[in-house]
């Protein structure tokens, strides 16, 4: 898969040597069974190019970048992850909760909408009001940027 490897922030898997410390230390492969980083490169050094773009593995990560400390050839495995998704979302591998949070920042101007408990505790604590979303102008910069095509695409 030289496409991950050619992309900016996917130059990581040509450092690996599949020791398997980005996995070992990564604290969700310790609760998410099927993720598996050093299995992932494994994969796209195979060029197993569904397997990696159409499947769930590079979406678990949370970007703690707890494997490039403790890779011994300092491949960033991280932005790996990175790379792999803006890839897999070319293929319209987009997660729902991703393809829902999207629809809502184009909707609402926020990717989360503030409980009723979250904005009682914004005035416990003196923070005032919740901050005015002029959403026309968050909906002007999605358009521009494209990132507004995400919400019809994916699964």
């Amino acid at each position: 898969m030289h496409e991950v490897a050619n992309t900016p922030r996917g130059r990581g898997v040509l450092t690996c040597i599949q020791c398997g410390r980005c996995t070992s230390s990564c604290p969700v492969a310790r609760v998410v069974e099927e993720h598996n980083p050093r299995k992932l490169m494994e994969m796209i050094i195979l060029g197993s190019r569904s397997d990696v773009l159409l499947g769930q593995l590079p979406w678990h990560c949370l970007s703690c970048f707890t494997c490039l400390d403790r890779c011994p050839q300092g491949g960033d495995v991280g932005e790996t992850m990175f790379a792999i998704r803006n890839l897999a979302v070319r293929e319209g591998n987009i997660p729902r909760g991703t393809l829902v949070q999207t629809q809502s920042l184009f909707d609402t101007g926020r990717v989360v909408t503030p409980s009723r408990m979250a904005l009682i505790n914004r005035q416990r604590y003196g923070l005032g009001k919740e901050p005015a979303v002029d959403v026309k102008d968050v909906q002007k910069i999605l358009r521009k940027t494209c990132f507004s095509k995400l919400t019809s695409r994916g699964s």
